[in-house]
């Protein structure tokens, strides 16, 4: 009834004024600065795992999140899982986090047990300096795990130059995992700004796998969100209508009170 991916139609998504389903303020990344990985090639796709204990894992808050999640891994979808306006990304980054209050066996019977961040992922030629730093992070590590059940351990990664995106402009929906059990458990955070990689950096995923992605799924219980905007630009067009209609009015304003200054004096 909520099964993930699916096509997001912009013109279907409903601006959540009334806080229908982002009840709970911003988001509010914890922790991601630093984060202690394990990284291995799974034969599916390239994952990296949160190593240490549960309570040093980086920790989510806010938006349609009613509770604290924990993030537990990171993997990668060539090409993106969902798309939008019928169009997909090249590469579709999935921040998978369970609830912290809940074992992740538990959490998968709750249908917020999960939440999945979601980013995705464009492919230049070259890459502008702020451009290149989102990449650098993710691939001095990733041409290490080419080869299925190669492993790295004792990795240190800045996740927020993963996140290097608005927090304020996301898509979010009740929907569910793309893979097996595909469990209806998770609240899925999609922002709509993408981050990039090189085209010699995006071939090198296909070494990996050709691709690894789930297919569309029909709409059915779906409803997608997003934030309202706090404030709207308004056309200069408007602006220097509105500057010409306070000056007319002023205008009259002062000639109405001379005119009526001067019929007193008669």
């Amino acid at each position: 009834m909520r099964q993930s991916p699916i096509d997001i139609k912009t013109s279907d998504v409903v601006d959540d004024f009334a806080k229908q389903f982002i009840k709970y303020g911003p988001l509010v990344f914890s922790g991601y600065h630093s984060v202690l990985v394990s990284g291995v090639n799974n034969g599916y796709t390239v994952q990296f795992s949160c190593d240490g204990e549960e309570s040093i894992h980086p920790t989510l808050t806010g938006g349609p999140l009613q509770h604290k999640y924990r993030l537990e891994q990171v993997h990668f979808h060539w090409p993106s899982e969902h798309s939008i306006n019928g169009v997909k990304y090249p590469m579709e980054i999935h921040f998978v986090h369970v609830r912290a209050d809940l074992t992740v066996k538990d959490a998968l019977k709750n249908e917020d047990g999960l939440t999945i961040v979601s980013v995705f992922c464009n492919v230049q030629t070259e890459l502008n300096e702020p451009q290149q730093e989102s990449s650098k992070e993710l691939m001095e590590y990733v041409p290490k795990l080419l080869n299925t059940g190669e492993r790295i351990s004792g990795i240190i990664l800045d996740m927020t130059k993963l996140l290097s995106v608005n927090y304020n402009s996301y898509y979010t929906y009740a929907g569910s995992l793309t893979s097996p059990d595909c469990n209806e458990a998770v609240i899925w955070i999609i922002f709509d700004t993408p981050i990039y990689l090189t085209d010699a950096q995006y071939r090198l995923f296909s070494k990996v796998r050709r691709h690894n992605f789930r297919a569309l799924q029909t709409l059915n219980q779906h409803i997608v969100y997003r934030p309202p905007h706090a404030t709207f630009n308004t056309p200069q067009i408007v602006k220097l209508f509105d500057e010409m209609v306070q000056v007319v009015t002023e205008f009259f304003r002062h000639v109405t009170k001379f005119m009526t200054k001067g019929f007193k004096t008669r």
